[in-house]
């Protein structure tokens, strides 16, 4: 039982975060567009379904508050408050507190009510203020009133938004029905009677509207009747099923939902002939029996978001068909070598070789993730730093469906976050001073993704004061960071220095003086790397590279000494022949001549001393780190390889000079060279 619950509760959890990151979505949407009535009711279904699951998993905390923000967004919807920034930021707090609550809940901490009675009190003074107790008025008792003993499906109080949700829905081809309920006289617990009907019927389709509200329901306060309005792509036949699966029912109505309007003529008639009706609607009702196999698609829509893996199916099916393929030549291979037929056995060989090229392919495929994913917050982060700067900016967002892997996008926020708030905080004039600059008095921060090669580039940039050399100069010395000679652009690349910061004095913006060092050393972390180009009142712009895959790599294998080793060959512009004679001593270094410069050289086989060989003929493999080439020593080139990159001990991390290890056909590993943190050492 415990499983099933731990399931549950994880599916909760994904469910819950992708429901509140659509909230946060569409109200910085609803922001721009106050207007917009489809967008409001296309809010309310989300944030009703978030409560349904949370009442659901019995997290009453959790169903209150959004209980209560969901008065708020009727009152929008009424028309009775208006859609206004400080309107917005609170239901951005009520979002935040939610999904601090998941968070919560997901470390196993117990809900208290405490956790959310400021801003129930906040949300409870801005509804007082706006008139919120008149929306009350759709469940008051004479709901109940049943003169004639009849159950009816005719709504006391209705709203035309209801409609345009009903039509939306019947657009997407789903069925409409009004579904009146009649508890027996002596149900004793109705409250909870009436929660495992719902849960029932909201397993194949959604409740937009009960009449009593859903918190009466709950409550169990009121008399015997209670009706609904219900959208799904199920038959009559199959919801009134449904409803028969319950017990302590005394009668029910199952019709299609028509406006009140339309029904005016038919109240009394209905009144009187509710059972007739109840046996009639169906053959009205068969006319679209596609909503059979409707039934089925949606249980299984329901079963796969069980499945806690999103996957394109059709990647999952090529998967199973190259496995099964690879079993076949496996079988083959058995045979051939039991009956010791080479060419039979290279042909296999051949097969396999092919195949798992495939897989493998496939596999990283699979786990490739968009960019999307780490870029849909960033939204209404810009958004909130706007408003507590006092600055007006707004965020473009290019080529989000720019895949990268899974374990790539998952640490990317933090150094993206880093970087936005800088941009926000230091970047970004105020409006007065955009002005005088002849500037768009809004600020625009802008981020891209796309493909280059085998890397993904994304880059950060806006149309801010830039980098300052004078500024950074002055902030270097006083932290004792020698400036002499340095160029402009050498002085701006000093943020990057270990514990710099601009920061005249520390913001919950830009963090505690954590200079950039911070996200370079993160980037490093990923086998990218970072660039930067600053212009004085013009901008600044950030450019990350990073590796599309961190598992399988194109890796040139060399030789040093008589060890092996890779270098990632994402980062080797060529490879030339040098003797000794070619190599001259500077005052500082040993460099090489280099398209018409001179190069710094690195002899690997002192830096990793391992014994070199006494040959006067040397490799150097010529890498661009930054804007820098260097010529990396190597006694001997083995060629192109593919590999698979492997953890290796945290002690060799820490020497920071190898990024993993491989191992080889014959079964001995090599250490992959960190070319990087090597080349970034000799600085």
């Amino acid at each position: 039982m415990a499983d099933d619950n731990s399931v549950y509760r994880d599916l909760f959890f994904e469910e819950s975060d992708d429901n509140l990151q659509t909230l946060n979505d569409s109200i910085l949407e609803l922001e721009q567009e106050p207007d917009n009535i489809d967008l409001i009711n296309s809010i309310f279904r989300v944030a009703h379904t978030l409560k349904g699951m949370s009442a659901t998993m019995g997290y009453d905390v959790m169903t209150k508050l959004t209980h209560k923000m969901e008065d708020m967004l009727d009152l929008f919807k009424t028309g009775k408050m208006k859609v206004n920034t400080d309107h917005i930021s609170l239901v951005f707090k009520c979002l935040d507190k939610l999904q601090e609550l998941v968070d919560d809940l997901r470390d196993d901490k117990e809900l208290e009510e405490s956790q959310i009675t400021d801003l129930w009190n906040e949300l409870d003074r801005v509804e007082s203020s706006a008139g919120a107790g008149e929306p009350e008025a759709e469940s008051p008792a004479p709901v109940e009133k049943h003169d004639e003993g009849a159950l009816s499906t005719k709504f006391e109080y209705y709203d035309d938004a209801d409609t345009d949700v009903v039509n939306g829905a019947k657009a997407d081809g789903m069925n409409a029905y009004a579904i009146a309920i009649r508890l027996d006289k002596d149900t004793m617990l109705k409250g909870p009677r009436v929660f495992l009907i719902t849960e029932h019927l909201e397993k194949d389709g959604e409740i937009i509207r009960t009449e009593p509200s859903a918190d009466l329901l709950e409550d169990g306060d009121f008399d015997t009747d209670f009706r609904m309005i219900y959208l799904t792509k199920d038959s009559v036949d199959d919801v009134k099923h449904i409803i028969e699966s319950n017990t302590e029912i005394d009668s029910y109505i199952v019709e299609e939902f028509k406006e009140p309007a339309a029904e005016e003529e038919k109240a009394e008639e209905k009144s009187e002939t509710e059972e007739k009706k109840a046996e009639a609607k169906p053959a009205e009702e068969k006319k679209p029996a596609a909503g059979k196999p409707a039934a089925k698609t949606q249980a299984t829509a329901h079963k796969a978001k069980n499945q806690m893996i999103r996957v394109d199916l059709t990647r999952l099916d090529r998967f199973l068909n190259l496995v099964s393929e690879i079993v076949v030549y496996r079988n083959q291979l058995e045979d051939a070598t039991n009956r010791e037929s080479i060419d039979e056995i290279r042909d296999s060989l051949e097969q396999v070789s092919r195949l798992t090229s495939e897989l493998q392919d496939l596999v990283l495929k699979i786990r490739m993730q968009q960019v999307s994913v780490v870029f849909s917050r960033f939204p209404r982060m810009v958004r909130d730093l706007s408003n507590q700067l006092n600055k007006e900016m707004k965020l473009e967002i290019i080529g989000e469906e720019t895949e990268l892997d899974k374990t790539v996008v998952s640490e990317l926020s933090e150094p993206l976050i880093h970087l936005l708030r800088n941009s926000a905080d230091h970047g970004i004039e105020d409006p007065e001073t955009r002005k005088k600059l002849g500037k768009p008095e809004v600020g625009t921060i802008t981020l891209a993704a796309y493909q280059e090669g085998n890397k993904v580039l994304i880059t950060l940039s806006d149309d801010g004061k830039g980098l300052k050399p004078e500024i950074i100069k002055a902030s270097a010395e006083k932290k004792g960071i020698d400036t002499t000679g340095m160029t402009d652009r050498e002085i701006q690349m000093l943020v990057f220095h270990p514990g710099f910061s601009t920061a005249k004095k520390i913001t919950n913006i830009s963090g505690r003086g954590v200079g950039l060092d911070a996200v370079q050393a993160k980037i490093a972390e990923l086998g990218g790397s970072i660039e930067m180009d600053s212009k004085v009142d013009v901008g600044t712009t950030f450019i990350i590279k990073l590796p599309l895959t961190l598992s399988i790599i194109q890796a040139l294998m060399v030789q040093i000494g008589k060890e092996s080793f890779a270098i990632p060959l994402d980062v080797v512009e060529r490879v030339v022949m040098v003797r000794e004679k070619d190599i001259m001593q500077t005052s500082n270094q040993e460099v090489c001549k280099f398209q018409e410069g001179l190069i710094p050289i690195i002899r690997t086989d002192k830096l990793l001393q391992v014994p070199s060989s006494s040959s006067n003929k040397k490799y150097a493999i010529i890498v661009k780190i930054g804007k820098q080439y260097y010529g990396v020593l190597v006694d001997k080139m083995i060629g192109q390889q593919e590999i698979v990159i492997k953890k290796i001990d945290p002690m060799l991390q820490k020497i920071k000079k190898y990024q993993g290890a491989t191992i080889l056909g014959n079964g001995s590993i090599a250490l992959i060279l960190d070319v990087n943190a090597i080349c970034n050492s000799r600085q």
